[in-house]
């Protein structure tokens, strides 16, 4: 009796799943895992058989059968959506008060330079020696880094 060879390959055509050899007029089964196809981008891929699967009933020449897959868009549930919008609403609300915050220690800071009638470079020199970190502030010297 004739035997026909039926090669059973991932989608990428070059990975080998399984493979038999099957008498003529037979039917042939696939006998290894399901194949698995990982999902990118939001989409989820789930195995929906093979091309020309129609032939596997009675094989009457060399197969060779290509898994498929059926593509999903993995979308967010209600619940996850509210945490993420929630999330990003909590992101946006602490950077604007960092930025609030920033922004007032700047405009503290100018209006004391205002009032100091000395330099960048003099109030630098001061900070070094007198272990000033800010204008008016008094610190320990021996906590200055140099």
């Amino acid at each position: 009796m004739e035997q026909y060879e039926v090669i059973f390959l991932d989608e990428d055509r070059k990975t080998i799943l399984d493979r038999q050899f099957i008498n003529s007029g037979e039917a042939v089964k696939y006998n290894g895992k399901t194949p698995v196809k990982e999902p990118t981008n939001q989409v989820k891929y789930t195995f929906s058989g093979w091309t020309g699967e129609e032939k596997m009933s009675s094989v009457q020449e060399k197969l060779v059968l290509i898994a498929k897959y059926s593509a999903e868009t993995v979308t967010a549930s209600k619940d996850e959506n509210a945490m993420l919008e929630a999330s990003l609403a909590n992101a946006e609300n602490t950077n604007l008060n960092a930025t609030i915050e920033a922004g007032q220690k700047v405009n503290e800071q100018s209006k004391a330079l205002e009032k100091d009638s000395r330099t960048a470079e003099e109030i630098v020199n001061d900070v070094l020696e007198n272990g000033k970190t800010e204008i008016g502030q008094e610190v320990n010297k021996d906590n200055i880094e140099r």
